[in-house]
């Protein structure tokens, strides 16, 4: 689908930086949130590497600058929302103009590394903004939506500053996922399951359960910041064949996006922690078998579907860019 927002075609996967200067690393800000309410101050991030710890994670920048080796981080930003639409600005903390992604459509993913993004290979903190946008026209699934246009102003937005980064321990991927949330809310969890993560925990830096950053209505100074284009898309494609190689056509295809609420956890009750959309696009497969979905960069579940086969496998999980999914269709009768 040729998607694009208010009749501008797709921008490259690329971030935008305005008058960027060379910068580097900060570390031991304090952890600031903007809100409708005005700033608050959280407690300020402190680094000790004592030779009792020499092993530690805070301390790996350390044992990667004897060995030798360089400190790169890749930045990953993600949607697991189900309706919304998000971008995020992000800087070095405290250094100069904010970076815009693209804007993600449910499921997708941005990724980029922080030494051409920010300038900065391994930065010790983050400021982050995250804006999330409603498409315009709800009323239609999202693969029969032909521009995918979103409201001119955000329906949520909201600013954290210094963010606990590289000055913890340096990630190969630092992962910033904002998860599905009710309406004019949002929930953003960073870098799960790292030891960033288990110090932000252990600073009670975001007082939940789930240590994820929960924002709610718009920061003032944000209220007006236009969605960026959407990011280019990175085709979900495969083959539905016979066992000889021979391809099948109109086998019925549907796609789902992921979408993530809270940490997994062990009450039922609250469940679903995480699952998949409403298909958001069908489609079928032509004469050689092959089918294709037009979206960006992100996790997604293909499921087949038609009379007279049985198929292996029936559902498959993908994160594109990948190489093609491969599906074998067995007659029935």
């Amino acid at each position: 689908m040729n998607s694009r927002h208010g009749g501008q075609g797709r921008a490259r996967n690329e971030a935008v930086a305005p008058g960027r200067s060379h910068r580097s690393p900060t570390v031991a800000a304090p952890l600031e949130v903007l809100t409708a309410r005005g700033r608050r101050p959280w407690s300020r991030l402190v680094l000790a590497c004592s030779l009792g710890g020499l092993l530690a994670t805070a301390c790996v920048p350390d044992l990667w600058s004897i060995l030798g080796l360089p400190v790169e981080t890749r930045l990953a930003f993600t949607n697991l929302s189900t309706r919304f639409y998000a971008a995020m600005q992000v800087r070095t903390h405290g250094d100069g103009e904010f970076v815009t992604t693209p804007l993600l459509a449910p499921g997708a993913t941005f990724r980029a590394d922080c030494a051409e993004l920010l300038d900065a290979p391994c930065p010790g903190s983050l400021d982050v903004r995250v804006l999330l946008y409603r498409r315009v026209h709800e009323d239609l699934p999202i693969g029969l939506d032909a521009t995918e246009e979103v409201e001119a102003v955000p329906l949520v937005a909201g600013e954290v500053r210094a963010v606990p980064a590289c000055e913890i321990e340096p990630l190969e991927t630092y992962t910033i996922v904002n998860w599905d949330a009710p309406e004019g809310t949002a929930r953003v969890k960073f870098a799960q399951g790292t030891a960033v993560d288990s110090y932000i925990r252990q600073q009670n830096l975001f007082p939940n359960v789930d240590t994820a950053w929960e924002i709610s209505g718009v920061t003032p100074a944000l209220a007006e910041v236009a969605p960026p284009p959407l990011a280019d898309p990175e085709p979900v494609s495969g083959r539905v064949i016979l066992a000889n190689g021979t391809g099948v056509e109109n086998i019925g295809v549907l796609l789902r996006t992921r979408f993530r609420v809270r940490l997994d956890d062990a009450d039922e009750g609250n469940d679903p922690d995480s699952d998949w959309s409403d298909p958001i696009a069908v489609t079928k497969t032509d004469a050689a078998g092959q089918f294709a979905f037009d979206r960006p960069a992100g996790v997604y579940q293909v499921e087949v579907f038609a009379d007279g086969y049985l198929f292996r496998p029936v559902v498959v999980e993908v994160e594109t860019p990948q190489q093609q999914v491969i599906i074998i269709a067995e007659p029935q009768g």
